[in-house]
Parts: structure tokens; sequence; C-alpha cells
């Protein structure tokens, strides 16, 4: 690999850490409005969506696992979403551990 291509592919790197370190760090607590749950869920669904674009071609297996972990955010974006519409929900909301 040439000099220039590592150095793009560590600043890669560097960003996807960025990034998902952002996404850790404003991770909303239990006792936060189900609105503001459900939009942190949908940021996450997205970042592993694009970044399951980006491992695609060079990583499938990379790839699918964050495929796999933008679909399971994007369900518990829906899922909160859905409580939070519905009053009667909200008393019987069971919030799993998702990471």
């Amino acid at each position: 690999m040439r000099p220039e291509q590592l150095q793009q592919e560590q600043s890669s790197r560097d960003s996807i850490a960025t990034q998902i370190g952002a996404l850790l760090r404003a991770r909303p607590g239990s006792q936060t409005p189900l609105a503001q749950r459900a939009a942190w869920f949908a940021r996450k669904a997205d970042l592993f969506g694009q970044l399951a674009e980006h491992y695609g071609p060079v990583d499938p297996q990379e790839a699918a696992e964050c495929r796999y972990l933008a679909t399971v955010a994007a369900e518990e974006a829906a899922r909160l979403r859905s409580v939070s519409r519905h009053p009667a929900g909200r008393a019987r909301l069971r919030t799993p551990e998702v990471a």
C-alpha cells in the first residue's frame, strides 16, 4: 500500500472512531424523554448504515455486522417512537439494554 493510501485509511479509521465515540458520549439515560432516545437510536442506525456502506467493498463480514447493528437500532427507534405516541404504552415500557 502506498503512503498516501495508508494515510487515507488511517484518517478514515480516525473519523469512524470519532463518530462512534461521539455517539456513545451522547447516549441518553433511561430518564431521557422517549422522543430524544428514539432520535439517538435513529442516529445510531444512520451511522452504522453508513459504516456498512463503507466496509461493504473491503470487508463483507464487518459490513454485515454494521448492517445488523443499524437494523437493531432502527427497530428500537421505531419502538420508542411508537410507545411515545401512545400514553398507555409508556406505563408498560421496558427498556432493553441495547449497546
